[in-house]
């Protein structure tokens, strides 16, 4: 446990979703960030009309943590706004809901699936889905499949691994400084952040910034710095 005071920002309400990412990979003129085995899916296959009329709602995958970044910077670059991948300071802020000792971030800060039932806060019980939010639910690569915490923001309890800005060290947190922490100035490793355990809730995972396909279960979302502090 240590003390952080971020500069304000906003962060995306969503992952990236497949289809943004994909604007961005055509007009710059890049492959599909799509795997079949280990091909990449080419813009003029039937299967990738396909994939662009079912993966809608989705998730982006990131092969590279450099993909994620390129993305964020493109995005603020077309609208001249600060955009950039979130560090993972900001990151577990909002996934905290403003740094809360919370487990998940929900709408309560708990789990919310067991078995095919949700956990109302406002009834205070578990209730049961229908069929389609139930299937909805279990697709984790949806966006908004499962309900946003506190601060409106989804999918970050979702089983689904985000890219965050900072160098993997794991005695960083030690010595780290208290403002807007930026994490290590190099290393051989990302960190990604989620919160897929059962029991080990906001996951820190620390990965080469390469892997060697396309997972749907690696993705990224970006934030937007602004201004005054923030403390947690």
């Amino acid at each position: 446990m240590h003390k952080v005071t971020l500069d304000s920002y906003s962060i995306a309400k969503f992952e990236t979703r497949f289809i943004d990412m994909e604007w961005m990979r055509w007009i710059n003129r890049l492959p599909v960030a799509v795997t079949l085995g280990k091909r990449l899916v080419e813009r003029d296959s039937e299967l990738y009309s396909k994939l662009t009329t079912k993966w809608q709602n989705d998730a982006a995958s990131a092969k590279e943590w450099q993909e994620a970044k390129d993305y964020c910077q493109w995005l603020g670059n077309v609208s001249t706004l600060p955009f950039d991948l979130p560090t993972e300071a900001q990151w577990e802020y909002a996934a905290r809901s403003r740094g809360g000792k919370v487990y998940f971030a929900t709408n309560n800060g708990y789990t919310q699936l067991q078995g095919g039932h949700y956990y109302d806060p406002e009834l205070e019980r578990y209730v049961e889905y229908t069929h389609e939010e139930a299937n909805a639910a279990r697709g984790i690569e949806n966006v908004d499949a499962y309900p946003p915490n506190p601060l409106g923001v989804f999918g970050m309890s979702n089983q689904i691994s985000e890219w965050v800005n900072d160098w993997y060290s794991p005695t960083y947190y030690q010595n780290s400084p208290e403002f807007n922490p930026q994490g290590p100035g190099s290393g051989t490793e990302k960190v990604l952040r989620d919160a897929a355990g059962r029991t080990m809730v906001f996951s820190r995972i620390h990965s080469l910034p390469s892997k060697e396909r396309y997972f749907p279960s690696v993705s990224f979302r970006c934030a937007l710095l602004q201004s005054r502090s923030l403390t947690n």
